[in-house]
């Protein structure tokens, strides 16, 4: 990009900005985003004011949208006179793995997303054929721990196009107001959840060098999560849970350590989702 270019686009994206964000010029945009009829679509990790640009664009240019029934408030400016599915929500706790992974109760509950993702899978293409453009909404960013991943491989054919987003981990650590690569012994972060069945990089594999670990949790035990982390991290060490990174009005942090989190910390007042955050970093807390 030419420097004069690079002038332009700096000086469009503040009239964007301040006009509520019209459609900037081509070579400002950069890939396509409006070659194909499926979107994936990353907006933030809350407060609608966390969306980018390119993810207001798109939703604009779309006939359909799928996303949780949440989104409809919080975008509900962006929504207007567009059709919009809130049943193909729910679909977290399975993945859209093959239902034969479980028993009981868990293999019915996955045989019903199934059976939602089926008919996802029909609404889509029947919206292709007719020429018409569907976006995903998923929170944060789609690509890390977003339970509709598997949609790209589903309508691969369709050459989907991912807008990236913000995700609760770069929200969460704008909350914190500490560096996380600035710890005193390490410098690597590393990104986990829960340990689902059949993968191998446990948490107690993962956090055998003590380096900083952050923990999506989704509907995992903040029991659980404590007692893997202590196999190798001192008593000691300092931990952060965040709650609600990215909304403004419910943002919160409690701070303390793994040697008395559980004393600490009820878990039956978290909410659904919440990062844990385990590291050395969280010593140097900013000055208040």
């Amino acid at each position: 990009m030419t420097q004069s270019i690079q002038s332009a686009c700096y000086f469009l994206l503040s009239i964007a900005i301040s006009i509520g964000g019209q459609p900037l010029s081509p070579e400002c945009q950069g890939a396509d985003v409006f070659s194909t009829p499926f979107h994936l679509v990353g907006v933030g990790p809350g407060d609608a004011d966390l969306m980018t640009l390119r993810a207001a664009r798109v939703i604009e240019n779309a006939d359909i949208i799928i996303c949780r029934k949440n989104h409809s408030e919080t975008f509900r400016d962006y929504l207007q006179g567009k059709e919009v599915h809130h049943e193909f929500s729910g679909m977290i706790p399975f993945y859209s793995r093959d239902p034969s992974l479980y028993e009981g109760e868990e293999r019915k509950r996955a045989e019903q997303y199934q059976a939602k993702r089926l008919k996802l899978i029909h609404l889509v293409r029947g919206a292709a054929k007719a020429g018409r453009t569907v976006a995903v909404l998923d929170n944060g960013d789609p690509m890390i721990f977003g339970p509709s991943t598997w949609m790209l491989e589903e309508f691969a054919d369709l050459k989907p196009q991912v807008v990236p987003g913000l995700s609760s981990f770069n929200a969460a650590n704008a909350a914190l107001g500490t560096g996380i690569t600035s710890g005193g012994r390490t410098k690597s972060v590393t990104l986990t959840a829960g340990d689902w069945i059949k993968t191998e990089d446990t948490i107690e594999k993962l956090s055998v060098h003590r380096n900083t670990m952050v923990l999506f949790t989704m509907r995992a035990e903040f029991q659980d999560f404590i007692e893997k982390l202590s196999i190798n991290y001192p008593a000691e060490t300092p931990i952060a849970i965040v709650q609600q990174a990215g909304h403004a009005a419910g943002e919160k942090i409690i701070r303390s350590t793994l040697g008395s989190a559980l004393e600490e910390v009820a878990s039956d007042d978290l909410p659904f989702e919440y990062l844990i955050y385990v590291g050395d970093f969280l010593a140097r807390q900013p000055k208040q």
